[in-house]
């Protein structure tokens, strides 16, 4: 190992060789805001002449080549500074008096900084990783010119730091200061000889300026970061070529969501942001091993890319493109991602991944999704947060499955009706009456502007042009806005008079509710407007001078066809346009029924009373009265942890003085392989463990806390696998 310090500019002004950026290294991931940075400390150090500290730059030599340099930390230094010199080298190629030193030319320049003039004329010294490498070479090929780039390209981080330098020097001189500025850039240079050290121990272990790495970037690192070239090679050619093209956008980490998704449905457990890498690593090891043979790191890929393959089609593949094979889901997938709900996306891997290997139907398919739409779409308009479905639906297919060991006729689809309609508590989905009565009284105007937009063209579902509309709104191709049909302000007499003389109360009880709701195009010119003048309002178009009539009488939206058949809006009326809500609702999401029964026996237990539960399941806890389902005894001990803290203020101070439970219960959550934070206190309980641990914490609280034997009681269900639950 040979450690200097150094400058930036000399790292560029290396002769006779080229760096490359290693396959398991990110792809560049700053941006604009990276770059203005950049530029900032850049201006401050030209104009103080000042050295400012740049990082580290950590480099193994090639022993096979003579001029190849691998960058494993660095990257987005050398690459950014590398951009800036290539953007001025445009600029002063098309205008050489933008040069304030005659002896620097535009081709010393090039031949200095951007390429390696004796070896390769035409060749980048730098080679990045994936696609940004042929970014970076079109950007020099087509002299940065935004109007000669391909779409993809322009939308790259490359290039938009290239074009934030292009901008900013275009208006300024002497740009060679700048370039000469950069030896102002100090760095500490860490030089490896590629039998010295574990690349990847180092890369993960050296902490520099620059963007953070995400789980993703850890995650790539590590799985191309093999015992030998070949293998690393055909990793990244075979698989992690086929995710990058999938997934590397310079707006979203698409690849740590991806996996997280994928950690989750292959677990069927929650997993924390931050805990993405780790449970990558256990599972990289569970699966491949040590000796990474290449049967075993090619059966771990293939699976991924395989789910790679469902994820794609649950958030990022155009829906309208789907297959005949997927296209009875099309709808439903698109509907979550308008309404931004990700959380079943892990359950419904398993289920894609279920039906392709022939265990689901094309039409069991359709009818898992359609429930999947029913029960989220339900728990909108009754208004029901979404605390603790994550859990929920994390382990959905494992119980469905486990249900089906105890009787291998049922119907995957029917277990799943009798699952959904057996849930209670937070995870519950609305029965007929719970939902008729939101739909009556709950004032669904402040519930998100999106789940209501999806609530109010709910009743075109029956029609093509229905969907239609949605999608033409989620396009943004059609305008439309939430509207009070009974305004927000009564100032207008008539409304007064049409209501009655009773009109504050109607006013006052009616005014937020789903039945006062419709949606315009002309929210700000109906206004608070009479109910006669917004049935027959008509608007001059301030380009054309044409007057329209956009009034509910006019109005070609479905959701106004019933408004425009009655004369007056009162409180009949809107009671009347309850009732159509509730029948076109429950028409659009049923309340499914299930011919599914599971062969019932004594399962409730009071868990203060027993020591021993290893190999049973549970369905639901009671805490204190209060009944909730869950899935996993890691969600009922976070439950029936979080119901004790309710009702005992000094609930962590007592804790502190329990030497055992102060280990349990601590603020460190990455002291535990899995934990739940109590509420939102910061404090974690440790899930971590088998079941009868999670006991021994249950009575360790109930002892401490002065509990009585039948204050937590639960549901069981026997489990017929070997495998004790988390």
């Amino acid at each position: 190992m040979i450690s200097a310090q150094t400058n930036i500019q000399k790292i560029l002004n290396a002769s006779e060789t080229y760096y490359e950026v290693p396959n398991f290294q990110r792809p560049y991931a700053w941006q604009m805001g990276n770059a203005n940075e950049f530029l900032s400390d850049l201006e401050d150090s030209v104009a103080k002449h000042k050295n400012h500290y740049f990082g580290t730059v950590v480099l193994v030599e090639d022993t096979a080549s003579t001029y190849s340099v691998a960058i494993i930390d660095g990257q987005q230094r050398v690459t950014t500074s590398l951009l800036m010199v290539t953007a001025i080298y445009h600029l002063v190629k098309k205008d050489p008096s933008l040069i304030d030193n005659s002896e620097t030319t535009p081709d010393l320049i090039r031949d200095r900084y951007l390429f390696n003039a004796n070896i390769d004329k035409n060749k980048v010294k730098l080679r990045t990783v994936t696609t940004d490498n042929q970014i970076l070479q079109h950007i020099f090929d087509k002299d940065g010119e935004e109007s000669r780039l391909e779409p993809r390209e322009k939308m790259s981080s490359i290039f938009q730091v290239y074009s934030t330098f292009r901008k900013y020097f275009s208006t300024r001189k002497g740009l060679d200061k700048y370039i000469d500025g950069l030896r102002l850039f100090e760095v500490i240079s860490i030089t490896l000889n590629s039998n010295d050290d574990n690349p990847q121990r180092v890369f993960e272990s050296i902490n520099s300026t620059g963007k953070p790495l995400t789980d993703g970037d850890k995650i790539r690192n590590f799985a191309l970061m093999l015992s030998n070239d070949k293998l690393r090679n055909h990793v990244y050619e075979n698989y992690w070529s086929i995710i990058e093209e999938s997934l590397v956008d310079a707006n979203k980490d698409n690849i740590t969501d991806f996996f997280r998704s994928y950690i989750m449905s292959k677990r069927q457990a929650i997993v924390r942001l931050d805990a993405v890498y780790p449970e990558f690593k256990k599972q990289f090891d569970k699966q491949v091993g040590e000796q990474q043979e290449a049967e075993k790191i090619d059966a771990f890929y293939t699976d991924i890319v395989e789910s790679l393959g469902f994820y794609k089609l649950l958030k990022l593949n155009d829906t309208d493109g789907f297959g005949s094979e997927y296209k009875g889901i099309g709808e439903t997938i698109f509907k979550m991602r308008y309404l931004q709900i990700d959380l079943y996306i892990p359950f419904a891997m398993n289920v894609l991944r279920h039906h392709a290997k022939g265990s689901l139907s094309d039409q069991q398919l359709e009818d898992v999704f359609k429930l999947i739409e029913v029960y989220f779409s339900r728990r909108i308009v009754s208004g029901i947060a979404t605390t603790s479905v994550d859990r929920f639906l994390a382990s959905l297919h494992k119980d469905i499955l486990n249900f089906q060991k105890s009787d291998p006729n049922a119907d995957y689809v029917e277990v799943l009706r009798y699952i959904l309609l057996h849930r209670i508590g937070q995870t519950r989905m609305p029965d007929d009456a719970e939902y008729e009565n939101a739909i009556r009284t709950r004032e669904a105007y402040y519930q998100r502007n999106s789940f209501l937009i999806y609530v109010l063209t709910a009743i075109e579902g029956s029609t093509k042009e229905a969907v239609h509309t949605l999608h033409q709104i989620s396009d943004g191709k059609l305008k439309l806005s939430i509207e009070h049909i009974m305004p927000q302000t009564l100032a207008n007499k008539d409304w007064q008079a049409m209501l009655g003389g009773d009109y504050e109360r109607i006013h006052r009880e009616y005014l937020h509710t789903l039945a006062n709701l419709t949606l315009t195009g002309y929210n700000s010119e109906y206004s608070n407007r009479s109910y006669a003048d917004k049935m027959r309002l008509a608007v001059k178009d301030k380009k054309t001078g044409e007057v329209q009539n956009v009034g509910f009488a006019d109005s070609k939206l479905p959701i106004n066809e019933w408004i425009a058949q009655h004369d007056v809006w009162n409180e009949d009326t809107i009671k009347k346009r309850q009732g159509w809500w509730i029948k076109k609702l429950k028409s659009a999401w049923p309340f499914p029924g299930t011919s599914f029964q599971p062969v019932e026996e004594d399962t409730s237990v009071y868990l203060l009373e027993v020591s021993d539960l290893k190999g049973k399941s549970i369905r639901s806890v009671e805490v204190f009265g209060e009944n909730n389902s869950v899935t996993t005894w890691a969600e009922a001990l976070d439950m029936i942890a979080e119901s004790i803290y309710n009702r005992n203020p000094d609930f962590f101070e007592k804790i502190s003085d329990d030497e055992w439970l102060s280990k349990i219960i601590r603020k460190d959550a990455s002291a535990f392989y899995n934990s739940a934070e109590i509420v939102d206190t910061g404090y974690h309980i440790d899930t971590g463990n088998d079941t009868n641990t999670k006991l021994r914490i249950v009575a360790a609280l109930g002892k401490h806390f002065g509990l009585s034997h039948d204050d937590v009681k639960a549901e069981l269900v026997p489990v017929k696998s070997n495998e004790d639950e988390e």
